[in-house]
């Protein structure tokens, strides 16, 4: 037999509570998104794009492709070129107007102090000084590496980024999610049918044996046990029929042999005593029962209810 014949046949064994939990645990949802159709006989869940989901998804898929194919797939270096030139160049002319101030404030300076222009002493301290403008301007061009160096890494990473993205859909979506409408799916589970039958079974067996538990104590309670009787049992005399006194007493009561009137208050024929007889000598021994029959405590009369 096959796998979809043994679900058919599971489910036409189901009682109608029971296909009904099953279904309901397992509903077909539509969605302007999708669906999904849950299939008992086979045990399956289908899941549907909605034609606006589809046809919405594969533009986006289509997109991606193109915009994937018009990447090379290359990526910048590390080592922005322009951008260095281009803040060398620019750091450059601001600073231009400063050191041309600086040569001709020191001209002056030499003018004043009478040393002539060519003279030695006038050519060091302009070499000083172009040495000192030169220092400014490596520091500048080191400034401008770094800061190309730094742009290209922030060009390289916005690439990678987008090419990885594209690649990887996660710009263009999955179509249409079904965790946001998922159901408590629970499929007709062969082996978990037939273990349910078998647990019903089970405990259809222990609730009997149960019952049968309560009556045998229900009856116990009432008429104490054969080796040594119980706390209380059933000793009024209305519960009681074909009594006989058996010529004995013991502290101070008489003691009798009887039979129950209804069973299922004991099953044979019992020795004890009276609840009438007992409440005259210890009354605190005798109670009433909730149908209103007298009970005895043997204890606390030091007799024995038993079986004869």
């Amino acid at each position: 037999m096959s796998l979809t014949n043994n679900y058919t046949d599971l489910w036409k064994n189901l009682s109608s509570t029971e296909q009904k939990d099953l279904l309901i645990n397992n509903p077909n949802i539509i969605t302007p998104q999708g669906g999904q159709t849950y299939n008992p006989f086979t045990n399956t869940l289908t899941l549907n794009e909605s034609d606006f989901t589809k046809n919405q998804r594969l533009d986006q898929e289509r997109l991606a492709m193109q915009l994937s194919g018009s990447l090379t797939g290359n990526l910048p270096t590390t080592d922005n070129e322009a951008v260095r030139n281009a803040t060398f160049e620019l750091g450059k002319r601001q600073l231009e107007p400063e050191l041309k101030n600086q040569r001709d404030a020191l001209a002056r300076q030499l003018a004043n102090r009478g040393i002539p222009i060519g003279s030695e002493a006038y050519n060091s301290e302009m070499n000083r000084l172009e040495r000192s403008q030169g220092e400014q301007l490596n520091t500048l061009s080191l400034q401008s590496q770094l800061q190309g160096i730094q742009t290209a890494e922030v060009q390289r990473a916005a690439r990678f980024n987008e090419i990885s993205s594209l690649l990887g859909r996660s710009q263009v979506g999955s179509g249409i999610s079904f965790g946001e409408m998922q159901s408590n799916y629970q499929g007709l589970d062969l082996m978990g049918v037939e273990q349910s039958a078998l647990n019903r079974a089970s405990q259809e067996a222990i609730a009997r044996r149960q019952g049968k538990a309560q009556v045998k104590a229900a009856q116990y309670q009432a008429l104490g046990s054969a080796t040594g009787g119980i706390a209380s049992a059933f000793s009024d005399i209305n519960l009681k029929t074909n009594i006989k006194f058996e010529n004995k007493f013991k502290n101070h009561l008489p003691i009798y042999t009887f039979e129950y009137i209804n069973k299922k208050h004991g099953d044979g024929r019992f020795e004890g005593v009276m609840a009438q007889d007992v409440e005259k000598t210890y009354p605190q021994a005798v109670s009433v029962s909730s149908e209103g029959y007298k009970m005895v405590d043997y204890s606390q009369i030091g007799i024995k209810f038993r079986r004869v």
